[in-house]
C-alpha cells in the first residue's frame, strides 16, 4: 500500500480526456473519437461527473482495481506461512508496478475479474464466466482472447454446448451497451469505432524484445510446475488459471507492452502460491526462483520509477501546472484546442471547440470520418484558444515552454490553415 501511494500514478490522456469530455456532455464515438470499448471510459466519466476531475479521483481510480486484485490474491494464500504469503504478495506487487499497473488503463481495471473468472470456469458456471469475459471485453476488445483460450480448452474436451453458452453470455454486456448507445443516437458510431476501426487503422507496434518476452514467460513457470504435478481438482483449477492468464497476456499483442498484461498477474500470483505449497524434489527451488524473479524485477522498478506521489501527464510537471493555472483564468466560455499530450482539458476544466475531439497525437485515427479535419475546422473559429509548444505557436503568449494563442476575430486569408501553418493539415508542420 505504501508503494502504491508513493509511486507516480499514470493518467494516460487518451483515456482520461475522453472520460472528462463524456462527463461534460460529449458522447463517446459520436463526439469523442476513440477506438476501444466504453467500459473504462464510462466508469471514469461517472467518477468525474460525481466528484469532478480531481487528482485524488484519478489516483484512487487507477489503484482501485489492482488493490482489489491483491486482496483476492491474499485470500487465496491464507493456507501459506507468513513468509511465503509475503513472497507471493511481493511477486504480485512488483509485477504489477513494473508493468505500469498503477495507471488509468483497461488491463489494470480488468485485474479483479481474472480470479473470479477462473473460479467460474473451474466450477463450470459458463454463464457467470461468460458475463465476466463480456465485462472484460467492455474494458478492451482484445479481452476476447480469454474467450478464445477458454473455447480451445473446451474444444479439446469436446464441450461444444459449453462453448456456445460461454460465447452467448460473453456477448451480452456489449449488446446491452450497444443498445444504450443506439438509444442515445450513437449505435452506428459505436459499432464502427469498436469493431471496424481497429482493423482499419495502423497503430504503433512495439516489437517484442528478448527481455520482455522472457519476463512474460518466466511468470508462467510456477503455474506450469503445478500443472505438471497436479491431479484431479487441482489440475482442473490450474488449467483454467493458465488459460485465463494466457488469454489476458495476449492483450499485449501486437504492441508487446508489459502494461497490457497487468490483468494476467493475479492468476500468475495464485499459481506461485500453489507452487509454494507443493511437496517434492522441486519444492526448495520454487521459493528461490520466486525470490530471484521478484528481486530482479524489483531492482528494475526501484531504478526506473519516481516515488513522489504525483500523477504522470496530470500534475507532475511544474511548467504544465503553470499553464493550467493560466488557462483556468480564461472565461468559462473559452474553447481550448490543445496539441499537447498531457491532460490539458480536464485539468483546466475546459471544453474543445465544436462537439468533436480526437487525440492530437494518435495520428492513425485521423482519416476515419475525416475527424482530424473536422477538429481543426472547429478550432479555427474566432476566439478559439490554441495551446501548444512555443515552437509551434511562436506568436502566442509564453507560459514556460508552452504557448497560448487565440484565433483572431478576422484572420487573414492565408492564415486559415493554422496559426503557423505552411499548408500542413494539422497546423504544426506535420503532414497528415
Amino acid at each position: 500500500m505504501a508503494a502504491a501511494l508513493l509511486l507516480r500514478t499514470v493518467a494516460w490522456p487518451e483515456v482520461t480526456t475522453p472520460a472528462y469530455l463524456w462527463s461534460r456532455g460529449f458522447l463517446l464515438y459520436r463526439d469523442v473519437k476513440y477506438l476501444h470499448t466504453p467500459g473504462l471510459i464510462g466508469l471514469l466519466a461517472l467518477c468525474f461527473r460525481v466528484f469532478g476531475p480531481a487528482t485524488a479521483v484519478v489516483r484512487i481510480f487507477a489503484l482501485s482495481g489492482p488493490l482489489v486484485a491483491h486482496a483476492q490474491v491474499l485470500a487465496e494464500t491464507r493456507a501459506l506461512s507468513i513468509p511465503r504469503r509475503t513472497l507471493v504478495s511481493a511477486f504480485f506487487l512488483v509485477c504489477l508496478f513494473v508493468s505500469n499497473g498503477n495507471a488509468v488503463w483497461p488491463s489494470a481495471l480488468m485485474a479483479p475479474l481474472a480470479l473470479p473468472l477462473a473460479r467460474s470456469l473451474t466450477q463450470e458456471r459458463w454463464r457467470r464466466a461468460g458475463l465476466a469475459i463480456g465485462i472484460a471485453i467492455l474494458l478492451k476488445q482484445t479481452a476476447a482472447y480469454v474467450l478464445i483460450a477458454a473455447a480451445l480448452v473446451l474444444l479439446i474436451r469436446r464441450r461444444a454446448r459449453a462453448i456456445l453458452e460461454l460465447s452467448l453470455f460473453a456477448a451480452l454486456p456489449y449488446a446491452g451497451v450497444l443498445g444504450a448507445f443506439a438509444l442515445a443516437g450513437a449505435g452506428g458510431e459505436m459499432l464502427r469505432w469498436t469493431l471496424a476501426v481497429p482493423f482499419q487503422v495502423q497503430e504503433v507496434t512495439f516489437r517484442p524484445s528478448l527481455f520482455t518476452m522472457s519476463m512474460m514467460a518466466a511468470g508462467f513457470v510456477p503455474l506450469l510446475i503445478v500443472l505438471a504435478q497436479g491431479k484431479g481438482a487441482r489440475r482442473a483449477e490450474t488449467v483454467w488459471l493458465l488459460a485465463v492468464a494466457a488469454g489476458l497476456t495476449l492483450l499485449s499483442y501486437p504492441n508487446f507492452l508489459l502494461m497490457q498484461t497487468v490483468a494476467a498477474i493475479p492468476p500468475l500470483a495464485v499459481g506461485a502460491a500453489q507452487a509454494l505449497a507443493l511437496r517434492g524434489r522441486l519444492s526448495p527451488a520454487i521459493p528461490a526462483f520466486l525470490l530471484l524473479y521478484t528481486l530482479s524485477r524489483g531492482i528494475v522498478l526501484a531504478a526506473g520509477e519516481t516515488f513522489d506521489a504525483r500523477v504522470l501527464f496530470w500534475n507532475e510537471d511544474p511548467d504544465f501546472n503553470a499553464l493550467i493555472e493560466r488557462l483556468r483564468r480564461l472565461p468559462e466560455t473559452a474553447r481550448v484546442h490543445s496539441e499537447l499530450w498531457g491532460n490539458v482539458l480536464p485539468r483546466a476544466g475546459r471544453l474543445p471547440p465544436g462537439r468533436i475531439w480526437v487525440h492530437p497525437w494518435l495520428r492513425w485515427y485521423f482519416p476515419v470520418e475525416d475527424c482530424r479535419a473536422r477538429v481543426l475546422a472547429a478550432a479555427r473559429a474566432p476566439g478559439s484558444v490554441w495551446v501548444g509548444s512555443r515552437g509551434a505557436l511562436p506568436q502566442g503568449e509564453r507560459v514556460g515552454p508552452y504557448a497560448i494563442w487565440t484565433v483572431p476575430a478576422s484572420p487573414p486569408p492565408d492564415a486559415g490553415a493554422a496559426p503557423n501553418s505552411r499548408g500542413d493539415q494539422n497546423g504544426y508542420g506535420q503532414k497528415e
